[in-house]
């Protein structure tokens, strides 16, 4: 059976966890100045779409570069599980609501002035907010810096649900995104024991603990990319179904499966002379 790239990769090193900034694009950031004197309602018209969450837009005969508010997107340089994947498509899809020459309403969360160094923003098409329709279309993950975000509930909402319907990065058909290797690790796992090579068996369970510890860890940084990803609902359930399709072969931190364990311990308390 074929193994996911993603999965083998795994396999030789965990997974590397970044906060929410490393999936931004290296662009240079706007000055603080620009982020202390736009206003909500602030009209903007955009010039060009640079990422699949920064646009370029002109506000009164002035360029500057918006990020969307609570939304990190894909990014080439980003290396997290998933974190690279539909790139292009995320940029195309954004496009496609924001082309060139669209007004656009503009309104800011106190919650997050300055935390990007970005000029962050709610952008809006007439009522249509599109950062929620980014997320909710499955070509960007959520961000928050603060529980009293004003906008996160409704762009995480819309994630919850884009991830529920199996779309774009959240889709188990597309080989880069994080449900598709837990998906692909599940399936290996139930066929594991068709393998008559015990050594076999092993690589196959010990990469898909792999998997299953370092998802489960970047579920403490929510904020971030893959763990904004995590922590959604249709995505915990396939982290539960790979546990139990693990059962006593799985491999903990330490490096032992739990049925080693329990060998173990069997032994270490057999009465001297027992067989």
């Amino acid at each position: 059976m074929k193994v996911s790239p993603l999965l083998v990769a795994l396999g030789v090193s965990a997974v590397a966890l970044t906060g929410c900034s490393s999936a931004q694009e290296s662009s240079a950031p706007v000055s603080s100045q620009a982020k202390s004197h736009y206003q909500d309602g602030q009209k903007a018209t955009v010039k060009s779409v640079d990422t699949g969450n920064t646009v370029t837009v002109e506000i009164d005969g002035k360029s500057e570069q918006v990020r969307l508010l609570n939304v990190v997107a894909p990014s080439e340089n980003n290396n997290v599980l998933s974190g690279s994947c539909m790139v292009q498509e995320s940029k195309d899809f954004l496009a496609s609501k924001l082309p060139v020459g669209q007004e656009v309403t503009l309104n800011f969360d106190d919650a997050q002035v300055g935390t990007s160094g970005f000029l962050d923003a709610a952008v809006l098409v007439g009522e249509d907010l599109v950062n929620a329709e980014v997320t909710g279309a499955g070509m960007a993950a959520t961000t928050f810096a603060t529980q009293k975000d004003e906008f996160y509930p409704k762009v995480s909402e819309a994630q919850q649900q884009a991830a529920k319907d199996g779309k774009g990065i959240y889709s188990t058909d597309t080989e880069c995104t994080v449900p598709h290797a837990l998906k692909d690790a599940i399936d290996q796992v139930k066929s594991a024991g068709d393998k008559s090579n015990e050594d076999e068996r092993k690589v196959v369970y010990q990469k898909a603990s792999a998997l299953y510890n370092s998802l489960d860890e970047s579920e403490s940084a929510p904020a971030s990319y893959l763990g904004s990803i995590v922590t959604l609902d249709a995505v915990q359930k396939q982290m539960e179904d790979l546990r139990t399709a693990l059962g006593d072969n799985y491999y903990d931190e330490t490096g032992l499966s739990q049925a080693e364990k329990q060998s173990a311990s069997a032994s270490a308390t057999a009465r001297p002379g027992s067989k």
